[in-house]
């Protein structure tokens, strides 16, 4: 997947111009597509009736995609994790981080795809 520029530009202007509810809207669009594999961070204040959301974690194979939001600023971290032991962790620019995590579920995409045709050859033998 070849992601260039304009839309690395996009999504960071998107994300500047309201953060906190892009972030929202983002986490829970991925939690409803992959319910599994995702899990949003929240915060509630002290009188506070409702929750906000100050981050999303994709595990996507050995890899966790985190992008929080403090202060005002989002944070994009990718984390090598195997057998629940966090190896390393980088943090990238957000543009940089969506491009990547875009990259890896194509990649999940294209595996699964080819796991469901093998399936098929298989049953219809």
């Amino acid at each position: 997947m070849s992601v260039d520029f304009d839309v690395q530009a996009a999504w960071l202007r998107r994300f500047t111009a309201d953060a906190e509810s892009n972030l929202r809207a983002f986490a829970l669009r991925l939690k409803e597509a992959m319910p599994e594999l995702v899990t949003i961070s929240e915060s509630k204040g002290f009188f506070s009736k409702s929750a906000k959301i100050t981050g999303v974690t994709i595990s996507l194979g050995e890899h966790k995609y985190s992008l929080t939001l403090e202060n005002a600023r989002l944070t994009a971290t990718i984390a090598m994790v195997v057998r629940g032991i966090t190896l390393n962790t980088k943090t990238l620019d957000p543009a940089e981080w969506f491009v990547k995590l875009g990259e890896e579920t194509q990649k999940a995409t294209a595996h699964a795809q080819t796991l469901s045709q093998s399936l098929q050859s298989f049953m219809a033998s």
